[in-house]
């Protein structure tokens, strides 16, 4: 079953016949609840070693301004204040529990669970990558997966050629990557723009002190126009 294999170290996995879409949230929620930072600290100070640089500080700790270097971090206010929403802990917690009233809580749980995925590459072998990767397979792609996550038909038929029937030592590094990144879109472009209207978004940004309004072209607006989120997700 999805998800038994693979649970932090100090949790003991339950052994149940039948897996609800609540038993898997609850599983993965506390599985990746404390993992992403500790995952990016890792890589980030892999990285630094190699370059001879000095240790970076805790992951819980990290400001904004000092939030690791994101390939999706650009110029835009919108995707900026997305980036740092869900790379700190308590903005990703805030935004899953969106997320979960509007059930639509797979899109983040898979982003994080590739983030999750992108580390245990680096430092836990081919054969911990490979038990994910089909762990990832049976919750998120495969047909009545239990938290299905929204992507096209073409990347999805792509990962199922990937995956069924296939040795797992063919399982290509960057298997999600591509479904991550439409799932990223996805929450970008749409769950966010209706996040940023709630409460617990306006604490968030005060915390990070991110912008509670943003500017597109010269104008004022709590959120940019369809057109506007759909270029930069684009990009």
């Amino acid at each position: 079953m999805p998800l038994k294999r693979r649970l932090p170290r100090s949790v003991s996995a339950p052994v149940f016949e039948k897996t609800s879409r609540r038993n898997v949230i609850d599983i993965l929620t506390i599985k990746l609840r404390d993992f992403l930072p500790f995952s990016r600290e890792r890589r980030r100070r892999s990285n630094e070693n190699q370059a001879g640089s000095t240790p970076p500080a805790s992951a819980n700790n990290i400001s904004p301004n000092q939030m690791p270097a994101s390939p999706r971090l650009s110029p835009n206010e919108w995707q900026f204040a997305f980036d740092h929403v869900i790379y700190d802990v308590d903005g990703r917690a805030q935004f899953t529990k969106f997320l979960q009233s509007e059930y639509s809580e797979e899109n983040i749980l898979f982003w994080w669970a590739v983030e999750e995925l992108k580390a245990v590459g680096i430092s836990e072998g081919r054969a911990k990558f490979e038990s994910t990767v089909q762990e990832m397979y049976d919750t998120f792609i495969a047909a009545e997966s239990p938290l299905a996550i929204n992507i096209d038909h073409d990347t999805r038929t792509d990962i199922i050629g990937l995956v069924e029937g296939k040795d797992p030592s063919t399982f290509p590094e960057n298997i999600y990557e591509r479904a991550q990144a439409h799932v990223y879109r996805l929450m970008e472009k749409d769950c966010f723009s209706r996040f940023v209207h709630t409460s617990a978004y306006k604490d968030v940004a005060k915390k990070l002190s991110l912008p509670q309004t943003f500017r597109f072209n010269g104008i004022t607006r709590l959120q940019p126009s369809t057109a506007v989120v759909v270029q930069a997700a684009s990009n």
